[in-house]
C-alpha cells in the first residue's frame, strides 16, 4: 500500500491535470497524460513525478492507485483504506456517450506544494499534447516497448504486470547515465525503508 505522502502527491497530480481539463476527462486521457508525462520525467531528471505504480492493460498502461481511487468515486468498489477518502472525495464521476468522465469536484484544489516545477513544467506539456488526441489513438500511443515487455509477462502469468520505472524511462529515450541514476535512487529508497 501506498504510503500517505505518496497518495497525497498522486492526488495533487491527478487535481492538477482535472482542474487544467475542467470540462473532465475519460479514464484514457487521465491515465494517458499521467504516464506520459511520468515517462519524460524519468527520462529527463531521472525521477517520477509521482509513485503511482504502471500496470499493463489492454489499452495501455493504467496508474493502479489512481484507477482504483477512480473506481471508488464511481461506486464500484469500497476504499480498502482510509487514507483514500480524502482523494475518492475529490473526484465526481459522470457519464458522457458512454464513457466515464473524470472531474475534480469544484471545492477540490490541488496541493502545489506537493508539486515541483519540473512537474508542472512537464505536466503542462502533456496535458496540452493529449487533450485533443482521441483517446484510443492515446491508447495506442502508449503502446512502447515498455508497456509491450510489460503485457507479454502479463499474458504468460495471466496477471496484471508492473512496469518498471527504468523501462518507462527508456521507452522515453533515457541515456544510460539517467537509467543508472534511476536505479540508483530505487536502491537508495528501498534501503531507506
Amino acid at each position: 500500500m501506498k504510503s500517505k505522502e505518496q497518495i497525497d502527491k498522486i492526488k495533487a497530480v491527478v487535481l492538477y491535470i482535472l482542474k487544467k481539463l475542467p470540462q473532465g476527462v475519460d479514464y484514457i486521457h487521465l491515465f494517458k497524460t499521467m504516464y506520459f508525462a511520468q515517462q519524460e520525467h524519468l527520462a529527463v531528471y531521472g525521477r517520477p513525478i509521482m509513485e503511482d505504480t504502471f500496470v499493463a492493460r489492454k489499452h495501455g498502461p493504467v496508474p493502479t492507485l489512481t484507477y482504483k481511487v477512480v473506481h471508488c468515486a464511481e461506486r464500484q468498489q469500497e476504499p480498502t483504506t482510509k487514507d483514500l477518502d480524502d482523494f475518492i472525495s475529490s473526484l465526481s464521476i459522470t457519464q458522457k456517450d458512454g464513457h466515464q468522465i473524470v472531474k475534480a469536484k469544484e471545492c477540490a484544489t490541488p496541493d502545489m506544494d506537493e508539486l515541483s516545477a519540473s512537474d508542472v513544467k512537464i505536466l503542462d506539456k502533456w496535458i496540452a499534447r493529449c487533450k485533443d488526441v482521441e483517446a484510443f489513438d492515446l491508447a495506442d500511443l502508449s503502446h512502447d516497448k515498455a508497456w509491450l515487455k510489460a503485457k507479454r509477462q502479463a499474458e504468460r502469468t495471466g496477471e496484471d504486470t508492473k512496469i518498471p520505472l527504468v523501462d518507462i524511462a527508456l521507452a522515453a529515450g533515457a541515456s544510460d547515465a539517467m537509467t543508472q541514476v534511476i536505479r540508483n535512487r530505487q536502491l537508495n529508497s528501498m534501503a531507506l525503508r
